[in-house]
């Protein structure tokens, strides 16, 4: 009995169907192709990509409102320029902080507008102390152009204050944007949030021109560049230094806390088509050459389906992690 029942389960398996996978994978690829341009369809909308950014970053973030008037002290003056810091309350106990510079020789009664940002290590001061070091004239070349230049501060743990002794950790980014996440929003968010609402303001100043806003930066400042400007159309012109590339995650996230909720490139395709200019050193160890021209061209195919390709600039040059005046001041002065 045992032996016949054996062998009807040996006959009914011969008879079983069988497929080799190999014979549909014609059937999958198809399946690939269908998928993956109906999915181009959706993500190649910048409404698209803008509401999903908003989104993910948890943006506009909670009670958040101009709260103060701008207060300005003065900190110095030189024959360039007037330098100030600048307060605004935007959240009870919160102020947002910059350096407001306004020079003495400006390009006309109204100035354009540019945002400096610092980036990782970095403050508002690293960039005019000391020769600049590598944002070399990211400030006082702007100044020198005849801008009116704000530079927010951002958290970060600045690199030589890990001798002093100070109390604010070496993981703050990633402890705050913890936080930030936990209450449905995120660093990001707060930090481009802070920049707006300074925006509001200083636009209401009598040497600025509300119309002429640009924002560069190096580093994670660049990343806040992209970020701000995605969210904010009154920037009309964007430099990225040294920021963009093809691989994530950017910096350390145990360190630095996660920034990036889309991909520099898709970022880039919110500001189309408004000027963009993406430098990249080509010996930069942050940023490789390599994984930025891949970004560039991803967003540079944003600009050609916008129509707006000569307002793109991606630019190389012989250096490393630092910030490039000269590409940057011939594009602000055409575009801004």
């Amino acid at each position: 009995m045992i032996v016949s029942r054996a062998l009807l389960l040996l006959a009914l398996s011969q008879q079983l169907h069988e497929e080799e996978p190999k014979l549909t994978l014609p059937v999958r690829e198809q399946l690939w192709r269908q998928m993956d341009s109906y999915a181009n369809g959706l993500t190649a909308k910048p409404e698209s990509l803008r509401r999903l950014l908003k989104t993910r970053m948890g943006y506009p973030p909670p009670a958040m409102s101009v709260q103060s008037k701008l207060r300005l002290e003065k900190s110095g003056e030189d024959a360039v320029a007037t330098y100030y810091r600048s307060y605004l309350t935007v959240a009870p106990g919160m102020d947002a902080y910059g350096l407001y510079i306004v020079p003495k020789k400006r390009v006309a009664r109204r100035a354009p507008l540019v945002i400096s940002q610092h980036g990782g290590g970095g403050t508002p001061e690293m960039a005019t102390y000391n020769g600049g070091t590598n944002y070399h004239d990211q400030v006082r070349g702007a100044v020198a152009q005849g801008y009116v230049v704000y530079a927010p501060h951002t958290v970060m743990y600045p690199f030589r204050d890990r001798d002093l002794g100070t109390a604010i950790p070496s993981a703050v980014r990633k402890d705050l944007d913890e936080k930030f996440r936990a209450a449905g929003t995120s660093l990001a968010a707060v930090e481009v949030y802070k920049i707006q609402l300074a925006i509001d303001e200083l636009v209401k100043r009598p040497e600025i021109d509300p119309n002429r806003i640009a924002m560069i930066g190096l580093s994670y400042g660049g990343y806040y560049s992209l970020y701000t400007a995605a969210v904010e159309p009154r920037i009309k012109v964007v430099v990225a230094s040294c920021s963009v590339r093809n691989e994530e995650p950017v910096l350390d996230s145990k360190i630095e806390g996660r920034l990036l909720d889309l991909a520099p490139a898709d970022v880039a395709g919110l500001i189309a088509p408004r000027a963009l200019q993406i430098q990249t050193g080509i010996d930069d160890k942050s940023s490789p050459i390599d994984q930025a021209r891949i970004a560039a061209a991803k967003a540079r195919s944003f600009y050609e389906k916008a129509g707006a390709l000569p307002k793109f600039s991606f630019e190389e040059f012989a250096g490393g992690h630092e910030f490039r005046g000269s590409l940057v001041w011939p594009f602000l002065k055409k575009w801004l």
